[in-house]
C-alpha cells in the first residue's frame, strides 16, 4: 500500500466537519492525543526503566498508526496528499542535510533560507483545494 492508497482507505472512517478549521482542529487534537500516548510509553521506558516488551512495542506501533491516521486527516484538510508531503519532506531534508545529519546544518536550516527567514503569511480568506480522495457526503 502506498501513501495515497492509505489516505483514501483510512479517511473513509473520518468524521468530517463543516469547515477546514474544524477538520484541522480534529486532526491537531488527535495528533496531540496519540502523540501523548506514544510519549507515555517512551517515558515508561526511559524514566521508569521499564523493559521494552513485545506488548509495549506493539502498542507503540499502534499509536504510530493512529498518528498516521490523524496526519492523513490533516493532509486531506489542507488539500494535500500524503505522497506529496512525504516527497516534499525528503526534498527538504536533502537540502538541509546534503551529506548526512549534523547539528550545525540542523540549526542553520538551509532549506528555509537560514534561521531568520520567515514564510509569507497567508490571508485569512485562503482556502484549500480538496484532493478528492475522500468522498464528501
Amino acid at each position: 500500500m502506498n501513501f495515497n492508497e492509505y489516505q483514501v482507505s483510512a479517511l473513509r472512517t473520518a468524521k468530517l466537519f463543516g469547515t477546514v478549521k474544524e477538520n484541522l482542529n480534529h486532526a491537531a487534537l488527535g495528533i496531540a492525543t496519540e502523540g501523548g500516548e506514544f510519549t507515555t510509553e517512551v517515558k515508561r521506558l526511559v524514566i521508569y526503566g521499564n523493559p521494552m516488551t513485545v506488548g509495549v512495542q506493539q502498542h507503540m506501533a499502534e499509536e504510530l498508526g493512529d498518528l498516521l491516521w490523524y496526519i492523513a486527516l490533516a493532509a486531506e484538510s489542507l488539500g494535500a496528499s500524503l505522497h506529496q508531503i512525504a516527497r516534499d519532506n525528503v526534498t527538504k531534508l536533502q537540502k538541509r542535510f546534503p551529506d548526512s545529519y549534523t547539528d550545525k546544518a540542523a540549526e542553520a536550516r538551509a532549506d528555509k533560507g537560514g534561521v531568520a527567514a520567515r514564510d509569507e503569511v497567508l490571508p485569512e480568506t485562503a482556502h484549500y483545494v480538496p484532493t478528492g480522495s475522500v468522498p464528501r457526503v
